[in-house]
């Protein structure tokens, strides 16, 4: 009969303790000889030295070894599921609140200029919006991105936003709506020599998953070649898992596309994902060295 090594830990008080029947201890012997993780498992339960006041504690030993071992695999089946329900819900709240882009003539309601001011009114379809700053051939552009997410169209408050833009203190040269949807820019403002522009969504996040890709082929690579090597792999098996984890982070974020236009938010989603099935995934590879630690410290 063949047992897991879970199964044969759970005997192995009984059998330390000369409380089990032939078969099983043969059962257990057999394994013993082949497994070396349960023979140091079983070595250090017969060295512990127990002063017994009776009998009755002699025969509480393996209940408690049991109770101990059963305690161990209910928080670590709690801490798993912790971060199997955290990784469902980031991802969850990343898809609500993921920014759908809105074209300028859906977006913006009406402009304005007065006193040097640029005034914008914003449709009740925008939820959000953001100006970024830029600076190129000796000019100042703000570029004027707006959105809508899932979240926000359920929860509509059908609030109107505004946004003002100081064009003369701040010395503006131009100012451009992005559309987002592969379509020309839309100048609001001032005058351009480029009348046809179309910004382009960013790609810098793609050369991190590019840099995971590697080192994750690298060590694969040495992780076959050392796989003998205990030492060896337990330095590759985790920085597989690791570039693996961002591999998959950033396929659930970004797609097989990559393109944002919102790097900063998309990059933080792709780091905490990635950290949780990291997590998850050590917890699962490595999970007979966590049981062993929890023993250790319970002893």
């Amino acid at each position: 009969m063949k047992l897991s090594c879970n199964t044969i830990q759970d005997l192995l008080p009984l059998v330390a303790e000369d409380l089990a029947s032939e078969d099983t201890v043969n059962i257990i012997n057999e394994h013993l000889e082949k497994c070396e993780r349960c023979r140091c498992e079983y070595k250090e339960l017969k060295s512990t030295e127990i002063d017994f006041e009776n009998e009755k504690d002699l025969e509480a030993i393996p209940l408690k070894n049991v109770k101990r071992k059963l305690k161990n695999r209910n928080i670590y089946i709690g801490i798993l599921t912790a971060l199997i329900v955290s990784l469902f819900l980031f991802i969850a709240f990343d898809k609500l609140t993921k920014p759908i882009p809105i074209v300028y003539s859906k977006a913006v309601e009406s402009i304005e200029e007065e006193d040097g001011k640029v005034f914008i009114e914003f449709s009740e379809d925008v939820s959000n919006y953001e100006i970024n700053y830029s600076e190129y051939y000796g000019e100042v552009h703000y570029d004027i991105v707006a959105w809508t997410t899932y979240l926000s169209s359920i929860f509509d408050t059908g609030e109107v936003k505004n946004a003002v833009i100081n064009v003369k203190e701040d010395k503006v040269d131009t100012v451009y709506y992005l559309n987002q949807d592969g379509s020309l820019d839309k100048l609001i403002y001032g005058e351009s020599f480029e009348k046809n522009t179309i910004t382009l969504p960013r790609l810098t996040i793609n050369y991190y998953f590019v840099i995971a890709g590697i080192v994750f082929i690298i060590f694969m690579i040495l992780s076959l070649i050392f796989r003998k090597n205990h030492r060896i792999n337990k330095i590759t098996t985790p920085i597989m898992i690791l570039a693996l984890s961002y591999i998959l982070s950033h396929i659930i974020i970004l797609g097989t596309n990559g393109t944002t236009y919102h790097m900063i938010r998309d990059f933080l989603f792709i780091i905490i994902i990635g950290i949780l099935l990291f997590s998850i995934f050590i917890l699962l590879i490595y999970k007979n060295y966590f049981a062993k630690i929890k023993n250790d410290i319970n002893k």
